[in-house]
């Protein structure tokens, strides 16, 4: 966090040489350091120093229950609120999800079942129709996965990020590709109106660069007219 906020840093940790003098290369983008994320599967503690810092928590959200997945991220909003950035409501959450898509339902599960039954992570455990009921994973028509996605709100609340992991399980590059296709054409433009249509007014949108460099003219501009204060004021 100091080397993208500090031009110069001297710094000595426990896990690497001390820094001396240093500067990181290349420097954020109009002087704006970008927001940060802490990802996690099952670690507490990466909650709770996202909450610390007041920075995003992206949550895997593939491989394990979604009880779980809720657990998680009550803990980060919970510890945000504490930390003093803001209401429970007001942290900024990241999802994970896992989908094979087909036009039609059917099709998508023949096709997917064989990747599925020997891929290197869940292979040869729970069945395809056992995973997909105890975890995220959606393998069906693309409005099937609109209604599970819509459905993460039930356990994380309202949240800003959602990405899906398509390349896995071995499939190869044309389905892969043929996979993006659908995601881009026909599930996200629905997600994105279904997530700003029913999103309360109190849940802010996550941070982007242009809202970062927005909120640092402001401050640069409020500093800057607070010392022009000071200094007709001492002259007075």
């Amino acid at each position: 966090r100091r080397l993208w906020r500090e031009d110069v840093v001297d710094w000595e940790g426990r896990f690497r040489t001390p820094l001396q003098g240093f500067t990181s290369t290349p420097r954020p983008l109009d002087g704006v350091a970008p927001f940060v994320w802490h990802g996690s599967i099952r670690s507490p503690e990466i909650a709770e120093q996202a909450a610390y810092y007041g920075d995003g928590f992206f949550h895997n959200n593939i491989f394990w229950p979604m009880g779980h997945t809720r657990r998680m991220i009550e803990l980060y909003r919970n510890r945000y609120a504490h930390y003093g950035h803001g209401t429970p409501e007001q942290a900024i959450v990241g999802l994970g999800g896992q989908v094979f898509m087909r036009r039609n339902s059917q099709d998508a599960v023949r096709e997917f079942r064989p990747y599925f039954d020997n891929a290197p992570v869940y292979g040869h455990g729970p069945s395809l129709e056992e995973f997909t009921e105890q975890t995220p994973l959606t393998v069906g028509s693309p409005q099937q996965v609109i209604e599970r996605t819509l459905s993460f709100r039930e356990y994380a609340g309202d949240y800003q990020r959602q990405l899906f992991l398509m390349d896995h399980a071995g499939l190869p590059l044309k389905t892969v590709l043929e996979q993006l296709d659908l995601l881009g054409e026909e599930v996200v433009p629905v997600l994105r109106a279904e997530f700003a249509k029913n999103r309360p007014a109190g849940v802010p949108d996550a941070p982007t660069h242009r809202s970062l460099l927005a909120a640092k003219d402001a401050k640069d501009t409020q500093d800057a007219n607070g010392a022009e204060g000071a200094k007709e004021e001492s002259t007075v």
